[in-house]
């Protein structure tokens, strides 16, 4: 059967491997309800501990865990500075519920105990971590339209390499995306559609531009056509620019499980915080 206090404990626990991680100590163990020798030859319950190495220098701590309904008194802070000074080179740290007395607060930091309370987040914990709230887009998307193509083929590679002659029609349909521009190796540099693409939307909101690409050697390929890939000199795209504007917003709400406070310096530590898209 638990210990009562042990699920306050192991959220104390948890709180501080929290901690630890997020300060960069990820591989620190943290334990629970650890029996520590004193230099009395005195075993002393520890309801939270962990200990590592920085240069060859052992830090170690220990939480002592309260959970009261009344503020923690002297005598309790006292009793746990007992402890800590019969183990010896050990940082302590009190943890309670509802706050402490003055003497508490003032042996304590004689004593170099650090005073902690862990409780549910008020809207000021909340508001004081919150960061960002809330986000404005302002999107300008410039776009093209009416894009039309127009290819100039080699006219003399056409005669030499394919039955057609000086002053025939040479019929071809397909979507953008099927009519693609290959190099000499039959290798392809986009389609129609990727190419228009790339067209400049500059300047913004204006009809009938027009935009020439010439080609050294290329050749359009033509889905269900009878003839080869036929060599072309360029493409001469005519098109139209315009632009859409939208705005939006993305609101944000914070949530914790329990807040972490420092009686003496004030600090606190939001212990599972997420930041949440708010709908509302």
């Amino acid at each position: 059967m638990a210990k009562p206090g042990t699920s306050f404990e192991l959220l104390t626990k948890a709180i501080y491997e929290e901690i630890l991680s997020t300060d960069g100590y990820e591989t620190v163990s943290v334990e629970h309800d650890v029996k520590v020798l004193g230099r009395s030859g005195q075993l002393h319950q520890i309801d939270v501990y962990w200990e590592f190495k920085i240069a060859g220098l052992t830090h170690r701590v220990a939480v002592e865990c309260k959970e009261y309904s009344n503020t923690v008194s002297v005598g309790k802070v006292r009793d746990f500075y007992g402890a800590l000074e019969d183990i010896g080179n050990i940082h302590g740290v009190f943890v309670t519920t509802q706050g402490y007395q003055s003497g508490a607060i003032t042996y304590a930091e004689h004593k170099n105990i650090s005073l902690k309370v862990v409780s549910e987040p008020s809207q000021e914990d909340i508001d004081n971590h919150q960061g960002i709230k809330e986000i404005h887009f302002n999107i300008n998307a410039l776009c093209i339209s009416n894009v039309e193509f127009i290819p100039e083929f080699d006219n003399e590679w056409l005669i030499k390499n394919t039955e057609l002659k000086k002053g025939d029609t040479l019929e071809y349909s397909g979507m953008s995306n099927e009519l693609k521009v290959l190099d000499v190796s039959y290798n392809l540099i986009g389609t129609l559609h990727d190419l228009g693409n790339k067209l400049s939307r500059t300047p913004e909101n204006t009809r009938g531009l027009v935009h020439k690409q010439e080609f050294t050697e290329a050749f359009l390929f033509i889905p269900r056509s009878k003839y080869p890939p036929i060599k072309l000199k360029s493409i001469i795209f005519k098109y139209d620019t315009y632009t859409i504007s939208t705005k939006s917003e993305m609101r944000f709400k914070l949530l914790a499980e329990a807040v972490l406070k420092d009686i003496i310096t004030g600090e606190t530590h939001l212990y599972k915080k997420q930041a949440l898209q708010d709908d509302v």
